[in-house]
């Protein structure tokens, strides 16, 4: 009997179909800097919504575009440059082997024009996600892990900035005042790595450390979420994982400017 063999080449086909239809997202995205929905993007290509929204996730991953507050996706004003893209894969490793490690949801994130940029997400289904996290922590840094490792890596008159704007109580555990926060950072700074408990959202915690580069610079944040009673039994073991992988990480990470403004 002849091998079947029809079943070899639709994959390929539907593998380039797919990188056109993400080159047309992003030229899209490219000609509306202001922002799209993701509704409007599946009608531009011609495909349902859970695949503009694959198509969109895949963008944001490799560092093409953002996802707002405003639920609006809009491209990065400065493309990736090859060195940095070949980093982030590193990078993105490092987060697939915390993953692997603890089997919680775990996050990349970047600095970048005053917030920080979620650009790698890995979990499995049934972890549940941060409701209302969204890709872009700015004004709420103050009751996440990963924002409190970045505050914690700024001089005080950014801070002071920060602090500015107003500290949004979004839990009874947030913190929401200067001093408060000031002692927190300085927690940050001592232990190498940050965390919340439900105080961004109820039964969700985080823990996250900063992932340095060579000239000792913030390159990058490793984090990870879990619901409290995980958090509360395996502290001491996820704080050390998240340390040390971003540890490990650091010899991968491209140098970078920390701002925030």
């Amino acid at each position: 009997m002849r091998p079947r063999t029809h079943g070899t080449k639709p994959p390929a086909r539907r593998g380039l179909a797919t990188a056109r239809a993400a080159l047309q997202v992003l030229a899209f995205l490219e000609d509306n800097p202001d922002g799209v929905r993701a509704d409007h993007v599946a009608q531009v290509v011609g495909k349902s919504a859970s695949t503009a929204y694959y198509l969109l996730a895949s963008l944001i991953e490799e560092g093409f575009a953002v996802h707002d507050a405003g639920g609006l996706y809009r491209p990065l004003q400065r493309p990736p440059a090859a060195a940095e893209l070949h980093a982030g894969h590193g990078l993105e490793d490092a987060v697939d082997d915390l993953f692997l490690r603890t089997h919680k949801r775990c996050y990349l994130g970047i600095v970048r024009s005053g917030a920080i940029e979620i650009t790698v997400v890995r979990g499995r289904q049934g972890i549940a996600r941060m409701p209302g996290l969204g890709a872009r922590i700015r004004d709420n840094a103050h009751a996440l892990a990963m924002g409190k490792v970045a505050l914690s890596r700024l001089q005080p008159d950014a801070v002071a900035r920060y602090v500015a704007r107003g500290l949004t109580r979004y839990q009874p555990g947030t913190i929401t005042t200067a001093e408060a926060l000031a002692a927190e950072l300085e927690v940050v700074r001592a232990s190498g790595y940050a965390v919340d408990r439900e105080e961004f959202d109820e039964d969700f915690c985080c823990v996250a450390a900063p992932v340095l580069a060579a000239n000792g610079r913030l390159a990058a944040i490793l984090g990870l979420s879990a619901s409290t009673r995980a958090f509360d039994a395996e502290h001491p073991e996820l704080a050390d994982a998240v340390r040390e992988m971003a540890a490990e990480a650091g010899g991968l990470a491209p140098q970078r400017d920390e701002a925030w403004a």
